[in-house]
Formats: C-alpha cells, structure tokens, sequence
C-alpha cells in the first residue's frame, strides 16, 4: 500500500472511531481497527504526518489524535461511503410521509419531525419559494351570515386563507359572483403580482361592483402576500441542548437563530447543490462554529422547489445521518410532484 494511501485509510479510521465513541483515538487502538497490518509505530508516525498537515489534533499532550475541521472535510469529499438504508427503514419513512401528503405545508413539517427523531439533530425544512407561482384558483367558503374566507391555490400547492367580513348578509350567490370575478381576472396570475396597485386598478375595473367588494379583495391580497414567502418549519431543537460540542453560549445564539425563519432560510441557501454539508467555520457564523448543517434539495415540479436540513455536531454520524437526509428528500419531492398533479 502506498504512504499516501495508507495515511488516508488512517484518516478515515481516526474519524469514524472518534464519531463512535468520542474519545481521542490512540495507534494501538487503531491499529484494532485497520484492515491491514502495520505497526503501532508506522501508525504513530502516519498519525503524526496527518497533524501536521492540519488534518488531526492532540487535545492534550498525552491523549490520541480526534480530527480537525479540515480532516472531516477531507473525510466528507473524499473518503466518505454512505450506504443506502435498510429496506425496512425506507418502508417506515414511507409510510409516515404518506399519512401527511395531504398538503405541502403538512408534509413538509412531517419531513422535519421524521429527520429530527431519527437523527437525534435539529431539522429545517423550507416549502418552495412563492416568486415564481401562480394563483391556480382562488375558492370562497361561507362561515356566516356575514363573514367568509378566501382560499387562494397555487402552482406550487401552497394554499392560504384569509377571513373577510361583509357589511350585508352573504348569500350563496354573491359567492359565486366573488368566485367568477376574481378568477376571471386573476387565475395565472403571479402571486408577487397582486400588489396594492394591481388591486386598486382591478377595483377600479369592477365600478360600482367593487363598493360590495373591498374586504374581498383585502383578503385576496393578504393571501398572496403570505403565498409569496417561503415558510420554514424547524424540529427538535431540544436536541441541540444535550450535544456537548455545544457551548452554553452558543447554545444561546444558536438557539436565537433558530428562532428566525429569515435568518434560517439565508443558510439553506448557502448551497443550491443537490446536497451539501458545511462545517464549522464554512458557515461564517461563530454561533455555528462547533456544528455542522448539512442541505438537500427537493424539486416536485420546475416551479416547486426547497429544501431539507439538519443541524448537529461537527462530529456526528455522516454516511448514516446523509443517506436518511437525502432519502427522505427524495420521498418528499416524489409526494410533492403527485400531491401536485392530483390538484
């Protein structure tokens, strides 16, 4: 075996034993674990080599080597295996996915909860951008004499409410009437397109129609500016709190941001890949310094994508903790693009 390639397999031995068990990693120890045979020595050496190239770290004078922010990227790009998961566990996430495939916004939370409890991290989960959709349909239902709700659909599945109140009572046909004016007028309509101007000229179109209309077209409004922003569901930060990489005081901060669905949903734009996994310092955040975000991208249709996350340790099962990440953003997108369709 080549000096070069001996030392990677070393790397990649340092790295999954320090993700099992925690504790830095010693050459007898290692060399327990290496599928082939060399000395304690030659490892010591080796270990030693891949310090000082900034891949491994000694805590302490006496103690094994655990790995560097570099030494898991390299790890990460290059000597990382993520194996598929077991059928039965596809079957589960299936079947838990299924039972809330009946609304994006449902699914998308169900995603979140199902990564969370498997991985033991934090997890994101961001419903398509509204930009680019279209109202598909906008339906009114009755809920009183006096008061109804608009319900507005879009291209992307996404579906908001909005209650109205009228000044006269509301009868099944001024519903119809609401239903065949807004519709005739704003059905493949960009959501980012029903802005206040847009709504005063349609007022305007209306004529004397649009004195029994106002809060309707309020509501209208109010909907499609919801519809136009992209919502995050975040899951299991608790577990944040038990991780001891995590400082209290970044416990804090980190806890803060998850708070902030504007701030969550800049990092899940740090990457437009299929996936990708950031470490420490690559997010440029110091609250984030000692976790690692790891992001997957879903697309239903061409207009309907977003995205899947995980926030945990930087030392964290990676080949298990990727493969259950990307397979539920996989099974999230294919029920998207059928939920989609049926609409």
């Amino acid at each position: 075996m080549e000096p070069t390639q001996r030392k990677m397999k070393i790397l990649e031995a340092v790295v999954e034993a320090y993700i099992r068990t925690g504790e830095p990693v010693g050459s007898k120890n290692l060399c327990d674990v290496l599928d082939f045979n060399v000395s304690s020595a030659t490892v010591r050496n080796d270990m030693a080599e891949l310090a000082s190239l900034g891949l491994l770290e000694q805590t302490h004078t006496s103690s094994g080597r655990v790995p560097t922010q570099l030494g898991y990227r390299v790890y990460i790009d290059t000597l990382m295996k993520v194996s598929p998961l077991k059928k039965q566990e596809q079957e589960t996430i299936n079947d838990v996915l299924y039972l809330s495939a009946d609304a994006p916004e449902h699914l998308l939370e169900k995603a979140a909860d199902l990564l969370s409890h498997i991985t033991g991290c934090a997890a994101i989960a961001a419903s398509p951008s509204g930009e680019s959709a279209v109202i598909k349909r906008i339906k009114f239902v009755q809920t009183g004499n006096y008061t109804a709700m608009a319900v507005l659909i879009t291209s992307t599945g996404n579906v908001k409410t909005k209650l109205f109140r009228c000044d006269f009572i509301i009868t099944p046909e001024l519903i119809d009437m609401f239903d065949n004016i807004v519709n005739e007028r704003m059905t493949n309509l960009s959501v980012t397109g029903v802005t206040p101007a847009f709504m005063q000229s349609m007022a305007v179109s209306l004529g004397e129609m649009s004195m029994i209309m106002p809060n309707v077209l309020l509501a209208i409004h109010d909907a499609a500016k919801e519809a136009a922003s992209t919502s995050v569901a975040v899951r299991g930060q608790s577990n944040l709190f038990v991780m001891p990489e995590l400082a209290s005081a970044d416990g804090k901060k980190v806890m803060e941001l998850m708070g902030h669905s504007s701030e969550l949903s800049k990092l899940l734009k740090t990457s437009q890949a299929k996936a990708s996994i950031l470490i420490g310092s690559e997010l440029q955040n110091p609250a984030l310094s000692s976790l690692s975000v790891l992001v997957t991208h879903y697309t239903a249709t061409p207009q309907c994508t977003g995205a899947l996350a995980l926030i945990g340790p930087v030392r964290m099962n990676y080949p298990k903790v990727v493969s259950t990440l990307e397979y539920v953003t996989g099974a999230v997108g294919t029920l998207l693009e059928e939920l989609l369709d049926s609409k």
